[in-house]
């Protein structure tokens, strides 16, 4: 079982994207504050502003390169936090839903609303949890709100926490997009990057 909710998994794996993304931008200021030169046979040869121009592409594929690193290191980081998420996904669909009483399920399923409700003081009058569970299950597919804070009051208020950090859960869209997310953030610049503000004009 995690010891994390989802919450804390989520602001832990922000704080480490935080820090490469700080990483990657001061990265680009380095090579941005590198000093310009072109050396080489032909370098007497060359207009006034060609040298500049050399000098702004050299750094925009060393920050091309560290885009690279970066942009993989954030993708690691990310698996890393998605599968974390998955797994409390699991363990709270497991804690809330998961009903071994196969037939208390089936009676649930089959159940009118009324029964439901039945069914639900029965087994808080029971104390029999595996049959609240499984009235709570067929509740919630049904969207019987009123039926599932009862459930949360009367026999399970742990269990209202855990709904609401269930819901909140991104969906598996959301984790990929995420993922994905890192060809953008970090895109390397191009050499227009490192030119001087007045030399874009």
């Amino acid at each position: 079982m995690s010891e994390k909710t989802i919450q804390e998994i989520e602001a832990a794996f922000g704080e480490r994207a935080a820090g490469i993304l700080r990483g990657w931008h001061d990265a680009q200021d380095e090579i941005g504050c590198e000093i310009e030169s072109v050396e080489g046979p032909h370098a007497d040869i060359l207009t006034d502003r060609q040298p500049a121009e050399i000098a702004h592409t050299q750094k925009a594929e060393r920050a091309g390169a560290k885009a690279d690193e970066y942009r993989r290191e954030y993708q690691a980081l990310m698996e890393e936090r998605n599968e974390a998420v998955r797994t409390r996904t699991r363990e709270l669909r497991e804690q809330l839903f998961g009903v071994q009483d196969a037939d208390g399920l089936a009676r649930a399923a089959l159940a009118s609303d009324a029964g439901l409700g039945s069914m639900l003081e029965l087994a808080v009058h029971a104390g029999n949890a595996e049959l609240g569970r499984a009235v709570f299950t067929a509740a919630e597919q049904r969207g019987l709100g009123d039926l599932m804070n009862r459930y949360f009051d009367q026999m399970n208020p742990e269990a209202g926490a855990l709904y609401q950090e269930f819901k909140a859960a991104p969906s598996e869209e959301g984790l990929e997009r995420r993922l994905a997310d890192a060809e953008t953030i970090f895109a390397a610049p191009d050499a227009s990057y490192f030119a001087p503000a007045f030399a874009r004009l």
